[in-house]
């Protein structure tokens, strides 16, 4: 019997002996995919011809909703997930407005409380800074790149106006915009970001056009900075490490290690209701759209805005990670 892991692809075969029985729990039952791959013979120790054999399965059948740990592989957990199902911009533009603006104007605060430390990536990016640079921050979120430096102005702007509200709460400069229209002038900007918003935009086109946006921002020689999930959650794991499924209440530790079978998907987020007891928590499900990028694809993005070149296209926690210059 074979056992793939479908978040990290390794496949660990199994002798199953005759006359035996073979339970399954954890992660061989729940993330694991098992299976006998029909071939005429096994290559074990030595080749082994393979003879009649009869496998039966039980499973149990449980009457409540299903609580396991692995909800990315779970047919019960996934029950009532919205559908990627994009025809033209009207359809990119509803999905974008049903689960990504409406959705994080209801998760503000309990998503703002989950997003404390600057990625150490994008730190250094905003280091490498001269002093009293001007920068645009698209996508701000809670604002936790707003303050980073203080020598250098740092202006965020979110579409969510519950996060930009909480970005005026600790004093930063903020404004609420949809980031496929920015009302700044053009060349305004030694320097943008843009963090983990781009894979929130549902068609090529109009990740283009964000893209264009943010070109447009830039002063001649000023940086940008994207990031975006990765669909390949495991390039900086060794072969010793799991990928396990990330938590569903919001605390994403590192993003880092889910399994996406396609690369847009709806990612839920659990929403504890206020005044609910630790011994029974009360939440809400919602669910993110997302568009979970492959190797190579950012970079050809970007490759399409004829004003900007790329520095470097890197990989980093399960992100990639693009460094461009305005021409």
């Amino acid at each position: 019997m074979d056992f793939k892991n479908p978040t990290t692809g390794k496949v660990l075969p199994v002798l199953i002996p005759r006359r035996s029985l073979t339970v399954m729990s954890e992660e061989s039952r729940y993330l694991w995919h098992h299976g006998i791959t029909p071939r005429k013979s096994d290559a074990l120790q030595d080749v082994v011809e393979r003879q009649l054999r009869i496998s039966l399965t039980l499973r149990e059948c449980t009457p409540e909703p299903c609580k396991c740990d692995y909800p990315s592989q779970c047919d019960s957990q996934n029950y009532g997930k919205p559908r990627y199902d994009v025809e033209g911009e009207g359809d990119g533009a509803r999905i974008e407005e049903e689960y990504v603006s409406a959705v994080y104007e209801e998760i503000a605060d309990h998503f703002s409380s989950t997003r404390h430390s600057p990625w150490p990536g994008v730190v250094k990016f905003l280091n490498t800074l001269p002093p009293r640079s001007l920068v645009m921050d698209v996508g701000c979120g809670n604002g936790k790149y707003l303050g980073v430096r203080g020598d250098v102005r740092v202006i965020g702007n979110d579409n969510s106006y519950n996060l930009c509200s909480i970005c005026q709460d600790r004093g930063h400069e903020v404004f609420a915009c949809n980031a496929l229209n920015i009302p700044l002038r053009p060349g305004t900007c030694d320097s943008v970001i843009c963090i983990a918003m781009l894979h929130h935009i549902t068609t090529p086109q109009r990740r283009v056009t964000v893209l264009r946006n943010l070109a447009s921002l830039l002063a001649p020689g000023g940086l940008g900075l994207v990031t975006v999930w990765a669909q390949e959650q495991h390039l900086d794991l060794d072969s010793s490490e799991q990928c396990r499924p990330c938590p569903t209440d919001g605390t994403e530790q590192g993003v880092g290690r889910r399994h996406f079978d396609s690369q847009d998907v709806f990612v839920d987020w659990q929403l504890k209701k206020p005044g609910s007891v630790p011994e029974k928590p009360e939440s809400k499900l919602y669910y993110r759209y997302y568009h979970v990028f492959i190797e190579g694809e950012l970079a050809e993005l970007i490759r399409q805005v004829p004003s900007i070149e790329i520095v470097e296209v890197t990989y980093e926690k399960a992100n990639w990670c693009a460094v461009f210059r305005k021409l």
